[in-house]
């Protein structure tokens, strides 16, 4: 009698919805779901719609403050040389050794994740995963970090795998690994999910690449033919936003809804990024100010919110979560920085693309901006983007003059030990050290 109240109920409570919500694709959910659930789900629609737009996790943006904000560094000298700085890479694991199984598998992972039945969108997508190019510096560090993490002793791996599982049960996920605690004690490891993270955040990275090397007209990429010589620019477009959407499916699949907003956010900012690159630069400390903001959305946001996202995978607390959303952020910042540096020291072999790429481009990066505060004459090339015949030429010859250039790494450096500090937070451990590494890696790197 009771049950039969109660179906009575939900069918009332299913019909008032149902007219609510007839823009629904009623039939298709229960079809779908089943009635009861998709019942469930339309109550839930009902009884929830005011949290739709509640934000579940703090994404963190220059443009607002923010306790996890990263300083520019602009008022702060280096603690380090830089032969010290070689000295620390050279004695700890090297992070891409360390995590050189995981690395090993990744490109295979995406290719079964880029399968399609159009064979030309699928070869265009799979492109720079087919030669398995490239750094890959951005999953090395989801892998180092979430090493780090899981290696802080019996509990955390305990936890790691209770919330593998707790997971498991709430339906299809990826798979867990069946490896006993005992034995995740002994081992530096990662989880299925934050494997997967490393792999959604080097699809991403790579589709932005697609996208940029349209933009900036591009000819090379990690020593070989950029996708759109090879493809053309309608399909290195598409593959790109084909690549954005498989791996927006796979984040989904990690069913974590700090995650998705996370990552997500991510792929605004990367947009966000490449407006400001278009706007003229000017020139002083705003100029710096506004090219490292760029610079964050760009390049760090994706490396700080996927180290944060490979802690929230974790379960771990507020001041995990900070350490690696902060070390991710200034390595990035480090990296952009003496990217932009090598830009002009480099040759096509070592940079895998055409060096002054910058400066062709009609851009200012941190050297030239330096170099203006000596050489004023710079201004004005920087307003009307080097386009004259011999505009390139002559702020390459100013900006190798200056101080800009060394200006630009003491920069990196102030960086790149802002992430160490940061990652400090964390036990000891191999993973840990070889993180610090990295971060000094990334400014005494020559490619």
């Amino acid at each position: 009698m009771l049950g039969k109240k109660l179906t009575n109920t939900s069918s009332i409570v299913f019909n008032t919805i149902r007219q609510q919500y007839r823009h629904i694709e009623i039939n298709s959910i229960e079809r779908a779901m089943g009635r009861r659930a998709a019942n469930e789900l339309l109550e839930s629609m009902e009884l929830n719609s005011r949290y739709i737009d509640t934000p579940l996790i703090s994404v963190s943006d220059p443009s607002n403050a923010s306790s996890w904000e990263w300083t520019t560094g602009l008022d702060i000298k280096p603690k380090y040389n830089i032969e010290e700085l070689k000295k620390i890479t050279g004695g700890a694991l090297d992070a891409f050794e360390l995590v050189e199984k995981d690395i090993g598998s990744l490109s295979g992972g995406i290719k079964e994740l880029l399968g399609s039945d159009h064979p030309v969108l699928e070869s265009c997508a799979k492109y720079f995963f087919d030669t398995d190019g490239g750094k890959k510096i951005r999953p090395t560090m989801v892998l180092a970090i979430a090493y780090a993490l899981n290696s802080q002793g019996d509990k955390a791996a305990e936890r790691i795998l209770s919330n593998a599982e707790q997971e498991a049960a709430k339906g299809p996920t990826l798979a867990v690994d069946k490896t006993s605690s005992e034995q995740f004690r002994n081992k530096m490891f990662a989880t299925p999910q934050q494997k997967r993270l490393a792999e959604i955040t080097e699809m991403i990275h790579t589709a932005s690449l697609f996208h940029d090397d349209v933009i900036d007209k591009a000819t090379t990429r990690r020593n070989m033919s950029s996708v759109n010589q090879v493809f053309g620019n309608k399909l290195a477009i598409l593959g790109g936003d084909f690549l954005l959407s498989r791996a927006s499916v796979s984040l989904a699949r990690l069913r974590n809804f700090e995650v998705v907003e996370l990552i997500s956010t991510v792929i605004e900012h990367l947009v966000k990024g490449e407006i400001m690159q278009m706007k003229p630069s000017s020139t002083g400390r705003t100029a710096l100010e506004y090219y490292l903001r760029k610079n964050f959305y760009k390049t760090a946001s994706l490396m700080g919110h996927s180290c944060l996202s490979a802690a929230v995978l974790g379960g771990y607390n507020e001041e995990c979560k900070r350490a690696c959303y902060l070390y991710g952020t200034y390595v990035g910042q480090a990296f952009q920085l003496i990217d932009d540096a090598l830009d002009f020291e480099g040759s096509t072999q070592s940079l895998g693309k055409a060096p002054l790429a910058d400066l062709k481009s009609g851009l200012a990066t941190a050297p030239t901006i330096f170099a203006a505060e000596e050489y004023p004459k710079l201004l004005s090339l920087i307003s009307r983007k080097f386009e004259i015949p011999g505009d390139v030429d002559e702020a390459l010859a100013l900006v190798q003059k200056s101080n800009g250039l060394k200006r630009c790494k003491d920069l990196a450096q102030v960086h790149a030990e802002k992430a160490i500090e940061a990652i400090e937070v964390l036990g000891p451990s191999l993973a840990r050290d070889a993180l610090v590494a990295l971060a000094c890696k990334v400014v005494t790197r020559n490619h």
